[in-house]
């Protein structure tokens, strides 16, 4: 084949190159899809303004040779003449092994597929016209960066726009050679380190068309690593100040991002401090965690994770906390009952330091009223001091605990208190301030009260009447109703007059006759047993005649002046009465023996809710003032 010539022409504008470089890629296209299947084919390329010769291999009559869109333009040796004068003019059948088509002075136009046909075949040529590239670029251009992370792959794309055949292409990175293709796009598989970043990389696209080469510079911008991380040392704390736990980040690009964690929770930093490190603009990154300290915090890890985008799990840093707190204070015990021989309650401070200060107990009845100071305080352990069997249900109450390490507490103070409510159960227990004789007015109304104790609660409660020398238990009647009460009563545990909850036992009758002046008994069962307590019931009249003899008796012991003075008491205290007994003539209920329950003002405050209390048990009846 002769060689092609190629003549001297003026320079395709761009469009030219768009619309060569579109047919071109559609000649190609056709090519790969079969659509040329029959008989030879070859390319050749052309530059513009040169001379083409396209082959036919063969010398005969029927030899036709078709251009471009299929339209014919030869038949034997000679051109068509109804072809345009200016394509005519420009095509020749030259006779050299073959019938060839020549084109002179080629151009865009002549670029496409042409087709030599006989009888004894086809032949297909496409021809192309030589251009040189119009550009070259980076394919992963960000804001005119080549952005990558460090130590992870990453390509990078070099093509030509236009151009044919295709320029040989050249990446070099700071002026080295890193890789070359003699057509097509360039792909460069790179792991860039660190030492890579902010690297000038330069594309150059070489064409026979091009007296200069085309390039194009970049720059390698890196999403960097995270260098190193560091945690401030956290010393003691103590509890309920604000802990600033610091963790420090360098060398990271963009900024290192941290989360905190403790106890299973995760935190966002409250504070962060970034700074920007010149001349590799790197950053340094300071992130201040602050939170209120709680003893929960005690020995255990603070954990700072730094993280970025190149590695998500980034470097993690703990430091294990250590809080001084003023101890909790618990008590360990169980219920006893009055056969028990171990009575013991250990005290178990849990706080920080874990050396402890002890100071003695202390016995308090449920409404809070002291009762006694127990033990030495030299150490956690408080053994009951022994007691009469038939009394240690006054050991019944709640039993507070002191010690200290050292720190103070939220309140201010250093001591610490723990408390639980002791229980010794045995048999129910009557209160002391029962009184043993009542007093009725006959005919009226009156109810007989009994206030007791019972751990564990009583079970049943049963009244006897004594009558025809035999006690035979009452039932709820017309005449008599019995009722049982939850209620704080008033007793008397280790000499101290306190308030418990308890109950009141009462019985009501409706109409007092004189078969009913006679001894009660109650008896209260509960788990342990059956209590007793018998009192008797008295006319009201009588206890008002006794009462005055006494005084009388009194005046006539003193003699002389004593007795005027007796006199006129008496007679006082008898008009008194009088106008008592006017005003409670309606009052028919039973009257104590005693003068007053010695209940204060304050004692009244003492009420539990869903129960009656001391004074409100008291005004089921009257007594004497």
């Amino acid at each position: 084949m002769k060689e092609i010539k190629i003549k001297k022409r003026k320079k395709l504008t761009n469009v030219d190159m768009e619309v060569t470089s579109f047919a071109r890629f559609c000649l190609k296209l056709l090519a790969i899809n079969g659509a040329i299947t029959i008989g030879r084919s070859e390319e050749i390329n052309a530059k513009s303004g040169s001379n083409a010769t396209l082959s036919c291999p063969w010398i005969e009559d029927t030899v036709k040779w078709y251009g471009i869109y299929g339209h014919q333009y030869s038949s034997g040796k000679s051109i068509l003449s109804s072809l345009p004068p200016s394509l005519q003019d420009r095509l020749d059948i030259w006779e050299n092994d073959g019938y060839n088509l020549r084109i002179t002075n080629v151009s865009g136009y002549d670029e496409g597929q042409y087709k030599c046909s006989s009888s004894n075949g086809t032949k297909y040529i496409t021809m192309f016209l030589i251009v040189p590239p119009t550009s070259v670029l980076f394919d992963n251009v960000v804001q005119q960066y080549i952005k990558g992370n460090e130590d992870q792959l990453m390509n990078i794309t070099c093509k030509s726009v236009g151009g044919n055949p295709l320029p040989s292409l050249q990446l070099s990175k700071n002026d080295k050679l890193l890789a070359t293709t003699d057509n097509g796009p360039l792909v460069y598989t790179m792991q860039p380190s660190r030492i890579d970043d902010k690297s000038n990389l330069s594309c150059t696209a070489n064409h026979s068309e091009l007296s200069i080469p085309l390039s194009i510079e970049s720059v390698l911008y890196l999403n960097l690593k995270t260098e190193t991380v560091t945690m401030e040392t956290i010393h003691t704390l103590y509890e309920f100040d604000v802990l600033n736990a610091s963790c420090f980040a360098t060398g990271g690009r963009p900024p290192t991002s941290f989360e905190w964690s403790l106890l299973g929770i995760y935190y966002n930093s409250s504070y962060l401090d970034v700074e920007n490190i010149s001349p590799n603009d790197t950053f340094n990154v300071k992130s201040v965690l602050s939170l209120e300290v709680h003893r929960s915090f005690d020995k255990r890890k603070l954990t700072c994770r730094a993280f970025d985008i190149i590695a998500n799990d980034g470097i993690a840093k703990s430091q294990t906390i250590e809080v001084y707190y003023a101890p909790s204070i618990n008590i360990k015990y169980q219920n006893l009952t009055t056969e028990d021989n171990i009575r013991q309650l250990i005290c178990q401070p849990q706080g920080n330091p874990i050396i402890y200060k002890f100071y003695q107990w202390e016995h308090h009845s449920a409404r809070g009223e002291k009762i006694r100071s127990l033990g030495s305080g030299s150490n956690e352990i408080l053994n009951l001091p022994e007691l009469d069997r038939t009394k240690r249900y006054q050991d019944t109450g709640i039993y507070k605990c002191f010690a200290e390490n050292g720190i103070v507490g939220k309140e201010g103070n250093k001591t610490q208190s723990g408390s639980v409510f002791f229980v010794n159960e045995g048999l129910p227990q009557l209160s002391i301030y029962n009184p043993s004789e009542l007093f009725c007015k006959l005919g009226g109304e009156g109810s007989l009260v009994v206030k007791f104790t019972s751990w564990p609660p009583p079970l049943n409660i049963t009244w006897l009447k004594y009558e025809g020398n035999r006690n035979f238990n009452l039932q709820t009647s017309e005449r008599y109703t019995m009722t049982e009460t939850a209620a704080v009563i008033i007793d008397s545990f280790h000499d101290k007059k306190i308030h418990l909850d308890g109950y009141v036992a009462m019985l009501h009758i409706n109409e007092v006759i004189l078969e009913d002046y006679t001894n009660y008994t109650v008896q209260i069962q509960n788990e342990f047993g059956i209590k007793l307590f018998t009192f008797f019931l008295t006319d009201i009249s009588k206890a008002q005649d006794q009462r005055m003899n006494n005084y009388e008796n009194k005046g006539l012991f003193y003699g002389g002046p004593a007795v005027i003075l007796t006199v006129f008491f008496i007679a006082a205290v008898a008009i008194a009465l009088f106008i008592v007994w006017k005003k409670r003539s309606d009052c028919n209920y039973c009257r104590s023996s005693q003068d007053t329950y010695d209940i204060s003002d304050n004692d009244i405050n003492y009420k539990r809710q869903g129960s009656i209390t001391e004074d409100v048990a008291e005004v089921q009846y009257c007594k004497y003032m």
